[in-house]
């Protein structure tokens, strides 16, 4: 369903792109900035973006690019503060264990493997869905996701795949 104007569009994907965002920098209230900024940028390029296949694909690559640009910033001021010896500041949101354990591993990720993850298992994108998303190949998607569960089952969230043992 393609929406029929910016206020449907935010409506209907405003609750996935935090949640996406969220996962992709580790960081619910920079999550929400970068969900806010991306809606915005769709809202005021409205009259390009309703002509496209899919506003909602590109107000949450839009988003994506943004928190990568974040990224970059938060690793600049990260190298800032180490060289000025200055403590940094670190954010833990009250969420349960599981929750902070599936953060902190997928915050483990690199930005690749971190975005498609999110992608894949969060938004639920197929993967042709998260390579238009992502901007990349399908074979990059498929990579991608197999270092990231690699990662993750070496960190203990994702459990090994059950091995058929044969017995004669």
């Amino acid at each position: 369903m393609t929406p029929t104007g910016p206020e449907e569009l935010c409506d209907s994907i405003r609750d996935r792109l935090v949640g996406a965002l969220t996962l992709a920098t580790g960081d619910r209230a920079v999550g929400e900035e970068l969900a806010q900024e991306a809606l915005v940028r769709a809202w005021q390029r409205w009259a390009q973006v309703s002509r496209m296949d899919s506003p909602e694909a590109w107000t949450f690559r839009v988003g994506f690019n943004l928190a990568g640009s974040w990224r970059r910033r938060a690793a600049a001021e990260r190298r800032a503060h180490r060289r000025r010896a200055g403590p940094a500041t670190v954010h833990v949101d009250p969420d349960g264990a599981e929750v902070e354990a599936v953060r902190v591993a997928v915050a483990g990720l690199p930005p690749r493997q971190r975005a498609v993850i999110v992608a894949r298992f969060y938004l639920g994108h197929d993967v042709a869905g998260t390579a238009a998303l992502l901007d990349c190949a399908e074979g990059t998607v498929k990579a991608a996701t197999a270092h990231a569960l690699a990662n993750l089952r070496r960190s203990g969230l994702v459990p090994d795949p059950i091995e058929e043992v044969t017995t004669l």
